[in-house]
């Protein structure tokens, strides 16, 4: 066998140990457990007033942001947290010729109650090993659906909410020091970019933001929805945006944090 084809061999065997390499260790990704103890919050849950450590304790033993913690009953705190530390199955599916995400058959993430113009952020989704993500807007927290692009091929839709608890990990969104009403009002306008051809490289070959869009991916039409009232939640400002650019937005708040 001649030296090149030597070489050459031995660079493809290299190439595709460092892509397995990669790959088994991006599924380590795909749920992060918490990384400090399980901790008795019992006293929590009696106590009339909650301190500013109190807030704290319960995010770090439960995921829930302040703003969750004000809106649900302190006695079901036990239950976020048994949510939050419990085992996890799950398996990764192709969602795309060129995609695929992360899939819990039995979910026992405990969502928090949303209000509109949540942003719902995952990083689940991946090609190959990079983790791109996803990211949707509620646009109707009682019925439980959200407006989202999903994947190339498919126009964009309205989806329930319960399909992100299948996913093992999620961040719940919301915009910092803005009104229900406010929020509900981009909710609104997140509905109206419902059927809208997938374009990945939405922002490149065109206007990152237009009044009247044709084409979107999952992270512009969320960009794009509060971007229409002034708010850019894209936090490095490129003409892409990435669910990951938003999740970073300092214009956020975490509402609550799974597995991330």
């Amino acid at each position: 066998m001649k030296k090149s084809t030597v070489i050459l061999l031995l660079g493809i065997y290299m190439l595709l140990a460092l892509y397995i390499s990669a790959y088994i260790y991006n599924e380590t990704l795909a749920h992060i457990y918490p990384y400090t103890e399980k901790k008795d919050i019992s006293y929590l849950m009696d106590k009339e007033h909650l301190s500013d450590e109190d807030y704290k304790v319960i995010f770090e033993q439960t995921g829930l942001g302040r703003s969750a913690a004000e809106s649900i009953d302190t006695k079901t705190l036990g239950e976020y947290q048994e949510a939050y530390f419990a085992d996890i199955g799950y398996e990764c599916i192709p969602n795309s010729p060129v995609s695929s995400e992360e899939y819990v058959e039995e979910p026992v993430m405990k969502l928090v109650p949303l209000e509109k113009g949540d942003i719902l952020f995952t990083r689940s989704s991946h090609v190959f090993t990079w983790r791109n993500g996803h990211a949707a807007v509620v646009i109707d927290e009682n019925g439980g659906y959200t407006a989202e692009a999903l994947v190339i091929g498919k126009n964009s839709s309205v989806q329930k909410i319960s399909r992100w608890r299948h996913y093992p990990n999620i961040c719940v969104l919301r915009l910092k020091g803005a009104s229900k009403e406010e929020r509900a009002v981009i909710a609104e306008r997140a509905e109206e970019l419902v059927d809208i051809p997938y374009d990945l490289f939405a922002g490149i070959f065109g206007r990152k933001y237009t009044e009247e869009v044709t084409g979107t991916q999952c992270a512009h039409l969320v960009w794009s929805a509060y971007a229409s009232f002034g708010y850019d939640i894209d936090s490095d400002g490129g003409l892409i945006v990435t669910p990951n650019d938003i999740a970073q937005s300092d214009l956020l708040e975490v509402v609550q944090i799974y597995g991330m």
